[in-house]
């Protein structure tokens, strides 16, 4: 599978997924209106690359999608899915970094919205379920220009480190809670103990390394004198 994230998403939903999907957040600049590639307005697209978008909207997926405008819900074609961005408060920082995955989502809405459903309807969803079928060969054969190729290489160096520098600054952070809170709780424990010659030694500790954080930091240069 050639380098790209490629997604046709529910306009309504489409903002909402684009700010909250890591792939598409990454990697999608713009969203388009599905109008212009003659989708329903209903839908979005949103593309890494524009090389992709013809290859896959066709005319007879166009046709398909239109025709089953009822039954069809989203497409979301990536190499690079890990899906949601966690939040600071939601995130592990001792956890590995999670590793994309190349994937194909394709969501249809089943007619009689989950509460009656019968055989006849299932057999609608049968059309598109065979175009996501045949959408796996059609990525294997997407061939995108060298140009195209470099900018996503070019694209995934820079999230990668840009996410490597958040994960050690997270891990950073997390490992100064961890210090503060061991303070604390050794402060309560000797203040528990009601020892006034600990209490005395743990009181300077803390004032030199206060004193020490708010000495200035002195840089050396040196100049090598020919």
């Amino acid at each position: 599978m050639d380098p790209f994230v490629f997604a046709v998403l529910p306009t309504r939903m489409a903002a909402k997924l684009h700010k909250e999907l890591q792939d598409l957040s990454n990697f999608c600049t713009e969203r388009k209106g599905g109008e212009k590639y003659g989708l329903p307005n209903s839908l979005s697209v949103l593309s890494e690359t524009p090389e992709v978008i013809n290859s896959f909207l066709n005319s007879q997926v166009v046709q398909e999608i239109v025709k089953y405008d009822g039954i069809f819900e989203s497409m979301h074609i990536s190499d690079q899915y890990t899906g949601l961005i966690e939040s600071a408060d939601t995130q592990d920082s001792a956890a590995a970094p999670v590793t994309p995955q190349k994937l194909m989502i394709f969501t249809f809405k089943i007619p009689g919205k989950g509460r009656s459903v019968m055989p006849s309807h299932m057999g609608l969803t049968l059309p598109l379920v065979k175009m996501a079928l045949r959408f796996i060969d059609k990525v294997k054969q997407i061939r995108m220009s060298r140009e195209a190729k470099d900018k996503a290489a070019k694209r995934r160096l820079k999230v990668g480190e840009s996410l490597l520098k958040q994960t050690h600054a997270q891990r950073q952070e997390a490992a100064q809670q961890r210090r503060e809170d061991k303070r604390r709780a050794e402060k309560e424990r000797i203040m528990e103990e009601n020892d006034p010659v600990k209490a005395r030694k743990l009181e300077e500790r803390e004032h030199k390394k206060a004193m020490k954080r708010m000495q200035p930091k002195m840089k050396q240069m040196k100049v090598r004198m020919s």
